[in-house]
């Protein structure tokens, strides 16, 4: 993946309203239901709901490809390689704690439109998980820059992370959904 902020440019001129970080969370959203989802299917829905007048700019089929294919292709491996693309220059922790919870809502509600209901059969875990990520999408983002608070956030970016691999494996191991998007 390219660096954020020149990512996040990128998009802008391609005049997708979404940022690096709402993209990769929708897709981990999506592929978390259904790992065998298609892009196809995926970018349609981002380009009507991220778009400016829902039309795809010159070359946005390659750069959502790109999410699409890594977010995938890391949430499939075994060696735990996932990681959130969150912005790694952001000046405040307050600032970090806004795109955070972006990613987390974003990724909330991906999993709501991929068909995830909350009431399949999965373990304690994966349900304690997901209503924690409630809680960390509402957080209050008034947090100081001390050493303490940056440890916590470390701490919760790596909770995230870990549960988001852990539902991927625990919902696609179910009985899987067909590549319809409520």
């Amino acid at each position: 993946m390219i660096p954020y902020q020149p990512f996040a440019e990128h998009l802008k001129k391609l005049q997708v309203l979404a940022s690096p970080s709402e993209l990769q969370a929708h897709a981990a959203g999506m592929l978390c239901v259904n790992g065998q989802m298609d892009f196809k299917l995926w970018s349609s829905w981002v380009v009507n709901e991220y778009c400016v007048d829902g039309q795809a700019g010159a070359g946005l089929d390659v750069v959502l490809s790109a999410v699409f294919d890594h977010t995938k292709a890391l949430l499939s491996q075994d060696d735990f390689s996932f990681e959130l693309l969150l912005p790694d220059n952001e000046p405040s922790m307050a600032a970090r704690l806004a795109v955070l919870s972006d990613w987390v809502s974003t990724f909330l509600s991906a999993l709501g439109v991929a068909g995830y209901s909350g009431k399949e059969q999965v373990s304690q875990e994966v349900v304690e998980f997901v209503a924690d990520l409630d809680k960390i999408a509402r957080v209050e983002q008034d947090a100081d820059d001390t050493e303490g608070e940056e440890l916590d956030f470390m701490e919760i970016v790596e909770y995230v992370r870990t549960g988001v691999m852990m539902l991927s494996t625990e919902l696609n191991q179910l009985k899987p959904l067909n590549n319809t998007i409520n």
